[in-house]
């Protein structure tokens, strides 16, 4: 792990990075055909990148992430409870918000200042600051297009990962049936806004203030918000204007933002529940050397894959 000093700490294999202990494990876990689901832990976002060096000093110097040496074989960054990883790829690849993955976000304090900082550093502004509520919202581009939310929060944490849905109560129920995470929202309590018998006739009305269907949940400290497909007019400001509406999400995996990650200490347990429960195998259990660890993929809704590795909770994972 390289600090600040400059020196250089090297991260033992098959150790994560942290140094206080969490409390336990969440949000009570979810049923499904009458067993507990134990809630998966927060692990890493996984990003597809032009030049991995480029990229770490990005989130090093834009959002104070911790350039580290994962497990000791790969160049990554830490942002206090999780990981960013990257693959290094020849081509550039696509940063366009059409995919199940809309962005990364962080908190902020003083928007407007932070908003004058970005723009004096020359980061790649995606949407200029705008009001929500009692805050601010900014949306930048990382090195390779990859979407970063900036909205007020409190602190200046990795804290979200916001999703797009074609149903966002089905999307939240998923993630709580198979991975213990619970939806903030049921469907009967957050239904439908448009259609027969609803408030609102049509999505054009619904958006016409830029309100937004959502649900979400949360894995150890980071909120997944799911809103939506932006298919509707008039467009929320980060929406380009010149972009066509969003009808359907595209595969996630290869696109800048290539997929997320959850963990657990053993995973194959959690892979046979997943396989018997009807969920989609990307791919098997396999040892992965570039990162040392083992891991699998399942397909998710919305055509975002999910990765599910075998790791200790952070920080107990850092120390092994």
């Amino acid at each position: 792990m390289r600090l600040a000093g400059g020196r250089l700490l090297k991260v033992r294999r098959r150790l994560a990075c942290s140094a206080v202990a969490l409390a336990a494990a969440g949000p009570l876990a979810a049923q499904e055909t009458g067993t507990t689901v134990e809630p998966a832990r927060f692990h890493h976002i996984h990003l597809n990148v032009t030049d991995t060096e480029r990229s770490i000093d990005f989130y090093r110097a834009t959002f104070g992430a911790m350039p580290i040496e994962f497990r000791g074989v790969a160049d990554a960054v830490f942002t206090e409870r999780s990981f960013i990883l990257f693959n290094e790829v020849e081509e550039p690849p696509d940063g366009s918000q059409r995919s199940g993955i809309w962005h990364l976000g962080w908190g902020g304090v003083d928007l407007p200042s932070q908003y004058r900082w970005l723009v004096s550093r020359g980061v790649d502004i995606h949407t200029p600051i705008y009001r929500l509520g009692r805050g601010h919202v900014i949306y930048v581009n990382g090195p390779d297009r990859e979407m970063i939310e900036v909205n007020t929060m409190g602190h200046h944490r990795f804290a979200h990962v916001h999703l797009f849905a074609a149903d966002v109560n089905e999307t939240a129920a998923w993630y709580e049936r198979h991975f213990g995470l619970a939806a903030r929202r049921s469907a009967d309590g957050n239904p439908r806004p448009v259609g027969e018998g609803a408030e609102f006739a049509t999505w054009e009305e619904f958006h016409r203030e830029h309100r937004a269907w959502f649900n979400a949940f949360r894995a150890d400290n980071v909120n997944f918000i799911v809103y939506n497909l932006p298919d509707y007019e008039p467009v929320a400001p980060w929406w380009p204007p010149e972009a066509p509406p969003l009808l359907e999400t595209q595969p996630q995996r290869g696109r800048a933002i290539d997929h997320f990650a959850f963990s657990y200490r053993d995973i194959e347990p959690v892979f046979e529940r997943l396989q018997a429960a009807g969920v989609e195998i990307v791919e098997p259990i396999t040892y992965r050397p570039e990162f040392d660890m083992r891991s699998f993929f399942v397909m998710g809704p919305d055509k975002v894959a999910v990765e599910v590795v075998e790791a200790k909770p952070i920080p107990e994972g850092v120390w092994d």
